[in-house]
């Protein structure tokens, strides 16, 4: 049984089992916030004007994230993510490429870098009070404009493998 509840995530999230099972294992936490990012993006893309709507994509900065967006997403109306990292990068980032991002899972400098305008929307949280720790130190949301780049010149170098 202590094999399961280390293993299994059998215990309610965040009770004693829950916590003394996360710690053991680590890795609890990764499955909390996700659907709640999802919402927080849907309700971000609520914002935008229409026009904004119909060339919007989701740029996710973790495989963890994109895949969450494209898990949870269509629920919400969400285009699916694009990302820089591991197999999603060769997917690339759609035809016709997006003119507005919704960011999540990155820092503010790297996007700064690459686009002309870049501003926080939101940030990431969850009803739980837990710390994800592939979100912890990503959870601000952002929307970015302008590439500085064309698309196919900027996904040729913007890509990482961890």
């Amino acid at each position: 049984m202590i094999v399961a509840a280390i293993a299994i995530p059998l215990a309610p999230v965040n009770s004693a089992w829950w916590r003394w099972a996360d710690h053991q294992n680590g890795c609890f936490n990764y499955e909390i916030g996700y659907r709640e990012m999802a919402a927080t993006v849907a309700q971000i893309r609520g914002k935008l004007p229409v026009e904004e709507r119909a060339r919007l994509g989701i740029f996710a900065g973790d495989v963890g994230e994109a895949g969450a967006i494209n898990l949870y997403g269509p629920a919400y109306g969400l285009p699916p993510a694009i990302s820089w990292m591991n197999s999603y990068w060769p997917r690339g980032y759609g035809n016709p490429p997006p003119e507005t991002l919704i960011v999540v899972g990155m820092h503010r400098d790297v996007l700064d870098q690459n686009f002309a305008s870049c501003e926080l929307v939101g940030h990431l949280t969850n009803p739980y009070g837990i710390t994800n720790s592939a979100i912890d130190g990503y959870a601000d949301v952002f929307i970015c404009r302008q590439l500085r780049q064309p698309w196919p010149e900027f996904w040729k170098h913007f890509q990482c493998y961890g």
